[in-house]
């Protein structure tokens, strides 16, 4: 069993739409996938309902050790609650999204010095809602090179089909194939680095 935390301090990062594409992406490929929603706000359990293929667990169960899964991914708050050390101690692999802006860089330093307290060991920097052709973009990945987290080579732009994902039951149920292509690159870059 691989267990994989979705953790930032700064909310609205798209934390919980990665989740669920993540999660429908592996469940496709026949791993018996189960997700869990360790965030107060709730919205993780909220889509669970409409989406197919997906077995939501309570954090609790995961916590006790009582969910068996060839995957677990868990969505947390975006604030250092207290079940977070917890659910960080059970991470083989920690995916941090960061959207392309200087106030997400400067959230992230909480994220890594509670990630150290944890004694994290895998985790990596996703850019998320990456909008094309900006300089932006750029600079914040000169910027994120500063901290010990690794970036990972996969870039999630922005995209309808990631808003629209509890609609259409992730990218997967979309017509965008590049939405596809880019959770699927993702996944098997979480999976290398596991």
């Amino acid at each position: 069993m691989k267990t994989i935390v979705v953790a930032q301090q700064k909310g609205g990062v798209g934390k919980t739409t990665l989740v669920i594409n993540i999660a429908l992406y592996f469940s496709q490929t026949g791993a018996d996938v189960a997700i869990a929603d360790a965030d107060a706000q709730g919205s993780l359990t909220a889509t669970a309902d409409v989406l197919e293929g997906l077995r939501l667990v309570s954090i609790k169960d995961v916590l006790q050790g009582k969910v068996k899964a060839d995957i677990i991914i868990i969505d947390t708050s975006p604030r250092n609650d207290k079940d977070l050390p917890a659910v960080l101690a059970l991470a083989d692999f920690v995916l941090i999204p960061v959207k392309p802006g200087y106030l997400d860089v400067l959230a992230l330093k909480d994220t890594q010095t509670i990630l150290e307290q944890a004694g994290t060991q895998k985790a990596g920097i996703v850019l998320n809602m990456v909008q094309h052709r900006n300089a932006l973009t750029r600079e914040v990945k000169e910027l994120l090179q500063r901290f010990s987290i690794p970036v990972l080579t996969t870039q999630i732009f922005q995209r309808v089909a990631y808003t629209r994902s509890t609609m259409t039951n992730g990218v997967f149920g979309s017509d965008d194939v590049k939405a596809q292509a880019e959770i699927e690159n993702l996944a098997d870059e979480i999976l290398e680095n596991l």
